[in-house]
């Protein structure tokens, strides 16, 4: 009986040894679950996964999931994700991941403590239901350039219905069966057919030409400096403000060394200063003429009229005006006129041939950018602007009109964008300054000289040249063969334009700076 009290004495003892160290093992979670401190979780944040849209049978892999705990006072917990619960459309899934094994649009959610995450919305397609379509964005017409130079860039979009899918698409190009990747140029001619594959897919079919490269003869354009009331030029400085433009228009000017546009041009056209004045004797220095005008400051109008006062023959003359003291609402721009043709084109205004010059056709220089160190490039924007060119933007001066519904330049290899947003939105990083993003979407950097500032300035692009020759060709007011002007031989003498009796106000292209 002793024996059985002892034993039963021993045992109640070791029970409660056991219970102890159960207790044990319980006090220990506390401090756990204290850590966690799930009773301070505020809000429950899932992770979003690489990338959205999943494909049957090409995504095979399992999904990691994760949630983010943060508590009250907005700080991080560190907590293993086992403890969370993962729901796809309402179903508890069986682990911390999500298998793409049927098609649908799945949102998922994480629980843990009566809190739950914001949603993530995956969608798996099955490839079966989709379309590829492939288009060229950079080109209107059904040829190219086989100069090894003609970039064609190409907009590929996976659809389901009518709705185009984004994010990662692995989708490939190919030309003529061939694979290729991002833009396409070659130095074959021939036809090529453009597909776009994946997904056990095919595209549409772009069928473009890739014909001989077009050879330009080369226009000479003599030029002549009005420097009004100032005597800053010198036979060096108009020389070289005359071999920026030049290295401009033939595709040779990259003063800050940066990558130039892949559709980059030479125009063939060159700039130099005239040697003969308008009664055919030589020039004492060669492209300038110094002009005195009474008025000593000068708004955008005054020069209008004041300019006509020496306005040389057109035909004969790219008359640059260098006008002082600007001063009202353009006091820090330079600007110039765009060119009436003889055959129409789009963007173009159209005379028939003869009609004599009723406004100051040339470029106005502000005084105050004659010694910028980019000055050449400079007078290369206005002088695009004279030879057909317009802005890669939607706006003139300081008012801008958004994103255009049609290319504001006529030029589809020209990305344009919102300049009011941009410059609303101006990076204080320099470096960001020069990077646009396009109306489409598109993030690039700035180096067309039809651009404002920031710009890298050093490229025209093909269909720019397009503009440019359809100018040279059928400019009316341009020193050009087709108004008998051959390449600097002059014949004749020539003379000042006369200011129409009622001269009537046109405003030019206003190019500010900052």
């Amino acid at each position: 009986m002793k024996l059985f009290s002892y034993l039963a004495n021993k045992l109640v003892i070791l029970v409660w040894i056991v219970l102890g160290i159960s207790a044990c093992d319980q006090d220990q979670l506390l401090p756990v679950d204290d850590y966690y401190r799930f009773d301070k979780l505020g809000q429950l944040k899932m992770s979003t996964p690489p990338k959205l849209n999943y494909f049957l049978g090409v995504d095979t892999e399992s999904i990691p999931l994760s949630v983010t705990l943060i508590e009250n006072d907005g700080e991080s917990i560190s907590t293993p994700q086992e403890t969370v619960s993962f729901y796809s459309n309402n179903e508890k899934l069986a682990s911390e991941s999500f298998v793409p094994n049927k098609a649908g649009t799945f949102n998922l959610v994480g629980k843990l403590a009566g809190k739950t995450s914001n949603t993530v919305q995956l969608k798996v397609w099955d490839p079966a239901t989709l379309t590829i379509r492939i288009s060229v964005n950079n080109r209107t017409s059904s040829e190219f350039s086989a100069n090894g130079a003609d970039s064609l860039k190409f907009k590929v979009e996976l659809l389901s219905g009518t709705e185009v899918i984004t994010g990662e698409v692995p989708l490939t190009l190919y030309a003529n069966n061939i694979q290729f990747n991002g833009s396409f140029a070659t130095t074959s001619q021939g036809e090529y057919t453009f597909t776009a594959r994946g997904l056990g897919l095919v595209s549409n079919q772009v069928v473009l030409k890739a014909v001989a490269p077009t050879s330009y003869p080369i226009i000479r354009l003599p030029v002549i400096f009005h420097e009004v009331n100032r005597s800053q030029l010198t036979p060096a400085r108009i020389k070289a403000l005359t071999d920026g433009m030049t290295n401009a228009f033939r595709n040779n000017y990259n003063r800050l060394n940066r990558t130039k546009d892949e559709n980059a041009r030479d125009l063939f056209v060159e700039f130099y200063p005239a040697t003969t004045g308008l009664d055919g004797s030589t020039l004492a220095v060669a492209g300038l003429d110094r002009v005195v005008s009474q008025k000593t400051s000068f708004e955008q109008e005054d020069t209008y009229t004041d300019s006509f006062n020496s306005f040389w023959d057109p035909t004969h003359y790219v008359n640059i005006w260098v006008y002082p003291n600007i001063t009202g609402a353009y006091a820090n721009s330079s600007w110039a006129y765009n060119p009436y043709v003889t055959q129409a084109m789009t963007g173009f205004s159209v005379l028939a041939r003869g009609v004599k010059p009723f406004l100051p056709f040339g470029i106005f220089l502000n005084g105050s950018h004659l010694n910028l160190q980019d000055t050449e490039e400079i007078l290369a924007h206005e002088a695009g602007h004279l030879l057909g060119l317009a802005h890669v933007f939607s706006g003139n001066g300081s008012n801008f009109n958004g994103c255009p519904t049609s290319d504001p330049d006529y030029c589809s290899d020209t990305r344009y964008y919102d300049r009011g947003k941009y410059s609303d939105n101006l990076s204080s990083a320099i470096s960001e300054r020069y990077r646009r993003t396009s109306c489409s979407g598109e993030s690039y950097e700035a180096n067309n000289f039809m651009d404002y500032y920031f710009s890298y300035n050093n490229s025209f692009t093909l269909e720019q040249l397009k503009r440019v020759r359809h100018a040279v060709n059928y400019g009316l007011w341009l020193p050009v063969p087709a108004n008998g002007f051959n390449n600097g031989r002059l014949s004749g003498v020539k003379s000042l334009v006369e200011r129409p009796e009622d001269l009537k106000y046109y405003k030019p292209v206003i190019c500010e700076r900052p």
